[in-house]
């Protein structure tokens, strides 16, 4: 009872309309206070981090930022529970049998997929892990602007069908593994995997009836291709309210497709297992808030410098504002994306993300002259809005001005891939680049998806094979360096 009542509470305060921009930026002033004031009184490696800086006055920009790599080097000293130590955690998220379970009785468990490199393990304690979910609620469903409402739902509970892949310490999955259970009599939750037949899926989700429908954007396109097909009729039913798309981007034509296929508004929502609540999406139009009021998001160029609303950034720094057992501040992620230079037309208070372009490793480039230049996605994707026996697409780059572009046909359905070639080099043609770039294009059964079931769309091997000859050079000198000398 007393969890129903303070999941209660926090939704009358997560709820945007009754916050304008000045009572969030209290907020998150007041939370950043006392975030790095916690850290530095219970982290080892906070205090040795922020000494000398006044963490009760000083900017944000004047602490130093934190990569992925540095936080699982200095894992153990960087939690504030001395009680966690990353090799037990690691044992801990090796057996699946913990699934769901809380670590020392306290702590929810999960690890990001390590795609863009290695692993990180996320610590949260219960009152962390409920706002996941109360952030659902209050900002990410289109509902009225009071609680009452959601009395309702013990009688009706609200249904939310969610496609990740099977069980497992993903953040995407995990969270749902700690769905509280005061929540359960009014929160009705279906777990479809992407491994299971298509058939299968189908055949749960219109049992279901689902309100709200949660997946990648290859998933849910796929759903979107059943649909129109006559193979689905979840639009017959008249149950769906919201699609919303996570972890992967979802083009504005691709958006503006699934609402018209499904007649249900489609939303956003940008993300990290670092921080689960960073934004929600919006309910009204395309793009979505960052909830200012419990975590910071800097869109920076390569040099941390920030960089006005309306530019894109080359990536993001995160500082989760409600993790205190695992402090994570000005975190780096790899992402490319566009802050709103002006409110969002829905009335939002909260900072609008217009544009989310994806991995900053996974941009597009060739070199000339000793310096890179960017290929734009749209190259490659223009010529593909015409193919429409296609169901999916990956763009990969394979050397210094190599491009393969992997193409799955609809169920049934052939791809021409000669038609398909003649209209990506007119495309390329129109660019000026067809002296600069070699594309080859092949038909594939399907694309393949990443630890965490992502299919990335755009993928840069090259790039990532540099990154790992230039970190073995510098592993391999650092050694060199510590050898004795004669």
């Amino acid at each position: 009872m007393f969890g129903l009542i303070r999941f209660a509470a926090t939704l009358q305060r997560l709820y945007p309309f009754r916050l304008t921009p000045a009572v969030v930026r209290k907020r998150q002033e007041d939370s950043l206070r006392a975030l790095l004031a916690h850290a530095v009184a219970n982290s080892p490696y906070y205090r040795r981090r922020f000494a000398g800086i006044d963490v009760a006055t000083c900017a944000l920009a004047d602490l130093p930022t934190l990569t992925k790599t540095e936080m699982m080097e200095h894992f153990d000293e960087l939690v504030t529970d001395p009680r966690l130590k990353k090799a037990d955690l690691g044992r801990f998220v090796d057996d699946t049998v913990n699934l769901g379970r809380y670590y020392l009785g306290e702590y929810g468990v999960s690890h990001t997929s390590g795609s863009q490199g290695q692993p990180a393990l996320i610590v949260q304690d219960r009152h962390a892990l409920s706002l996941i979910f109360a952030v659902q609620f209050a900002r990410a469903a289109k509902l009225k602007r009071r609680f009452l409402p959601h009395l309702g739902r013990i009688i009706n509970p609200a249904r939310m069908a969610v496609l990740t892949i099977k069980p497992g310490f993903y953040p995407s999955a995990a969270a749902f593994a700690y769905f509280p259970r005061f929540l359960k009599p009014a929160f009705k939750i279906l777990h479809l995997s992407f491994s299971d037949p298509m058939e299968k899926n189908i055949k749960k989700l219109e049992s279901f009836r689902p309100e709200f429908l949660t997946g990648y954007a290859s998933a849910l396109e796929a759903f979107g291709r059943e649909e129109a097909e006559g193979r689905m009729q979840l639009r017959a039913l008249g149950c769906l309210k919201q699609i919303t798309n996570v972890a992967e981007p979802l083009t504005d034509a691709a958006a503006v497709e699934l609402e018209r296929i499904f007649s249900a508004h489609v939303a956003d929502e940008y993300a990290m297992g670092e921080c689960m609540v960073l934004s929600s999406g919006c309910i009204e139009g395309r793009g979505a808030h960052v909830n200012a009021d419990l975590a910071i998001l800097e869109v920076v160029d390569e040099h941390n410098r920030p960089v006005p609303p309306g530019t894109e950034g080359s990536k993001v720094l995160v500082t989760n504002l409600y993790n205190r057992v695992q402090p994570i501040i000005r975190y780096e992620v790899d992402d490319r994306l566009t802050l709103s230079d002006a409110p969002c037309p829905c009335g939002s208070p909260l900072p609008h993300i217009v544009k989310i372009t994806g991995r900053s490793k996974d941009k597009l480039w060739f070199e000339d002259g000793g310096e890179r230049r960017e290929v734009p996605y749209y190259v490659f994707l223009v010529p593909l809005h015409h193919v429409l026996d296609l169901a999916e697409h990956q763009i990969v780059q394979t050397g210094p001005r190599n491009f393969l572009v992997r193409l799955v046909p609809l169920k049934g359905k052939r791809i021409d891939v000669a038609r398909v070639r003649e209209m990506m080099l007119e495309s390329i043609r129109l660019e000026g680049l067809e002296a600069a770039i070699v594309v080859t294009i092949e038909a594939v059964p399907d694309l393949p998806r990443g630890p965490s079931g992502k299919v990335a769309r755009v993928k840069n091997e090259y790039a990532l094979t540099l990154d790992k000859r230039a970190s073995q050079r510098s592993a391999a000198d650092a050694a060199e360096d510590k050898l004795p000398t004669a």
